[in-house]
């Protein structure tokens, strides 16, 4: 009986580590970067997380966990809810039926994929938050937030690497899943 609770406490904790792994990074974004004159910018780390496990266990991040991350995003950034997890919704699904490209390709391949990924779903989170707002938010610091959030893709990704080697490969595959 003991045994039946440690396995499945074991595979509750194996199935958070992605989407709580994606809430640390979101919740590390808290504090801003200031950026001269375009003001205070904050990088999209729950975009990689998504990206980078929906590549590698897309069976552990499910739209349920982007959504959540999304949410989280949306609170620590003080953004209308749901904007960031609808984004992180497009994201899964982008990446998901991309995901083929990807696995077992050098580093460069994913991080030149995830820019084709960062900057369209930071331009849609422009685009709903302004339609949203009824205004036309500033595209420079849209910009500068996909760049940055680009440019932090190497070190989280790694990171992120570190905590992927830790959990148990999925039984069947799961290319066909979404």
């Amino acid at each position: 009986m003991m045994e039946g609770f440690v396995r499945k406490l074991r595979q509750a904790i194996i199935a958070l580590a992605p989407p709580l792994t994606g809430m640390i990074l979101v919740l590390a974004t808290a504090t801003p970067l200031y950026i001269g004159h375009i003001g205070e910018v904050i990088p999209q780390l729950g975009v990689i997380a998504v990206f980078f496990w929906v590549i590698y266990r897309p069976d552990l991040m499910t739209y349920g966990a982007a959504f959540a991350i999304g949410l989280v995003a949306d609170i620590v950034m003080g953004a209308p809810l749901g904007i960031t997890a609808l984004v992180l919704i497009v994201v899964r699904r982008v990446v998901l039926a991309q995901r083929r490209y990807f696995i077992g390709k050098p580093f460069r391949v994913l991080w030149f994929g995830f820019a084709l990924i960062a900057l369209p779903a930071s331009l849609l989170g422009w685009l709903i938050a302004s339609i949203y707002l009824f205004d036309g938010l500033a595209i420079l610091r849209v910009l500068v937030q996909a760049g940055l959030t680009i440019v932090m893709f190497p070190p989280i990704a790694w990171l992120l690497t570190r905590c992927q080697v830790l959990l148990p490969m999925p039984r069947a595959p799961v290319l066909g899943r979404g």
